[in-house]
């Protein structure tokens, strides 16, 4: 027992020596330098800060200007790159104007309300809202306190973007150029607007920033007019050549009716091409959205026609169309009637107070080309020639009135269309018979 107390006296003098040793060594550093100072007391104590991380998290309260406790927090050693922006009341160190003292880092109010402390409302008055910013959730897009990134933003560019969004150029093999080298904030408003899709100013506008000559003729395809654009063409990409949503002539009959549907008749270049290969689908100076005038556009197949002496003034005056449909109709040739109906529309109609007609003008081509022709009065052929077509000659010379006619053309005597003889004599000519 005697042995056991004098190792407990023993043991009390080797920890009253410890402890007097370890205050020595404290008071012995107190007025060394830091960093000598950090090397004793790591020495004795774990877990001793860094000089830099004690600097980094000094707190010393003091008054502001407006009454409202500063805390002064020097910013948090951040991975620095070329430049670090910061959030204003962060670098000021102004942490109580966002959140609440004393109650850790409770906000002092819910974005976007605590936002409008002191950025302009941007939701206000607008129709379209991104539903982040709608929802509060700005840091969804920005960083509360420093970026790399201008704005604060998270993210880079359209990056930030695709982290809620499909990315839009993977919709097809057509990029369209502007998005695929530019920012989604070219178009798009990131927070809100007053137009569909977020975007900054209507489809009209937004497409005329790049495509300012789409409207500047006299005749405006109608959804351009309205600025319908993505009615026909895919904003980002598509599978399709010029970004349209669909190919070709089934694009156009998504408003328009089927044109081949008017007629069992067939115009070929109809049936076998393109709408655009007549029309422009923005803006003409030419009706019918055509690309060139009807003559010009009817003529790079037809290219004979008006080349002769003689040419039909519709045909002379480029208006095909008062005679043929372009697209498809019921009667041979795509005439818009059968003639002589179609002749009636501009000649005057003789067989109506005719006693006796001549039977080919039932049908005027049977004698005239309805285009053109190197005979006068678009003669198919040559009077003397022509009517031989149907009347033979030994015929002509039994009939004793044709005595001596052999060099005369046979309208001298005759009319071709009508007449109140039933031979089809003129005047002058039964003046003579008799």
């Amino acid at each position: 027992m005697a042995t056991d107390g004098k190792w407990a006296q023993r043991r009390k003098v080797i920890l009253l020596a410890a402890f007097a040793g370890i205050c020595g060594a404290l008071f012995a550093v107190a007025g060394c330098k830091s960093d000598t100072k950090r090397k004793w007391l790591t020495t004795f104590f774990d877990g001793v800060p860094s000089e830099a991380d004690r600097t980094n998290h000094v707190a010393a309260a003091k008054p502001s200007t407006n009454g409202v406790a500063q805390i002064n927090v020097a910013a948090p050693v951040l991975p620095q790159g070329p430049t670090v922006y910061s959030h204003p009341p962060f670098l000021d160190h102004k942490c109580a104007e966002c959140h609440e003292l004393g109650t850790g880092q409770g906000l002092k109010a819910s974005p976007p309300q605590l936002c409008f402390n002191c950025h302009k409302d941007f939701l206000t008055g607008f129709k379209v809202k991104h539903q982040p910013v709608e929802s509060g959730e700005c840091t969804s897009c920005h960083s509360p306190h420093q970026s790399p990134n201008k704005k604060l933003l998270v993210t880079k560019g359209n990056a930030l973007c695709l982290t809620c969004h499909d990315d839009p150029l993977a919709a097809g093999k057509v990029k369209h150029q502007a998005v695929e080298s530019g920012e989604c904030l070219d178009c798009h408003a990131p927070h809100a607007t007053n137009f569909k899709a977020m975007l900054k100013k209507s489809v009209k506008d937004t497409c005329t920033d790049c495509h300012d000559d789409i409207t500047k003729k006299k005749n405006v395809h109608q959804p351009v007019d309205n600025g319908d654009c993505t009615a026909c063409h895919s904003p980002h990409a598509s599978e399709n050549k010029n970004l349209l949503v669909k190919k070709g002539n089934a694009l156009c009959l998504t408003c328009h009716d089927d044109p081949l549907a008017e007629g069992k008749v067939k115009h070929q270049a109809v049936e076998s091409g393109d709408c655009l290969d007549c029309h422009t689908p923005h803006s003409t100076n030419f009706k019918a959205m055509l690309k060139k005038s009807v003559k010009d556009t009817c003529a790079d197949c037809h290219e004979d026609i008006g080349k002769k002496k003689n040419v039909h003034q519709p045909v002379e005056n480029g208006d095909c169309t008062a005679c043929h449909k372009p697209h498809a109709g019921d009667k041979k040739g795509l005439l818009v009637k059968t003639s002589p109906t179609l002749c009636w529309d501009c000649h005057d109609n003789f067989l109506e107070k005719a006693k006796f007609t001549h039977d080919p003008v039932e049908d005027c081509t049977t004698c005239h080309n309805p285009h053109q022709s190197d005979d006068p009065k678009l003669l198919v052929k040559t009077s003397s020639k022509l009517c031989f077509d149907c009347h033979e000659q030994k015929d002509l010379k039994a009939v004793s009135a044709h005595a001596g006619t052999e060099n005369k053309s046979c309208l001298d005597c005759h009319d071709p269309h009508t007449g109140t003889d039933k031979n089809l004599l003129k005047a002058g000519a039964r003046s003579a018979a008799k």
